[in-house]
């Protein structure tokens, strides 16, 4: 699947894209994370959109660190199953791609 297609499929929470997983199954799947991360990197290079394909990886970006945060909240019953205990390195990870993808975009 080309890059385009993962970020549409994500913005979109399609089947087995990483939002649906995390926001409609609350479960951290790791292959779908792998495919969003490197669609993100892959996409900042390639002779896209900018304005409409910055705005959807912000707002994928925004929804995954709202999961976490409602993962987090004792006071909140969403959970996500298969959480990585390293989740730090996880956030770092998808903040070094959307970074990468708005230093080299713009």
């Amino acid at each position: 699947m080309d890059s385009q297609q993962i970020i549409e499929d994500n913005f979109a929470e399609k089947n087995d894209s990483f939002l649906y997983f995390l926001h409609s199954k609350s479960m951290f799947n790791k292959d779908s994370f792998r495919a969003l991360y490197e669609a993100i990197r892959a996409t900042a290079e390639q002779d896209v959109d900018i304005s409409r394909t910055a705005q959807k990886i912000a707002i994928i970006y925004g929804r995954i660190l709202q999961c976490f945060l409602y993962h987090f909240d004792k006071n909140d019953t969403y959970k996500i199953i298969n959480m990585p205990e390293n989740y730090n390195k996880i956030i770092e990870l998808l903040e070094k791609s959307v970074e990468y993808y708005f230093v080299t975009r713009i």
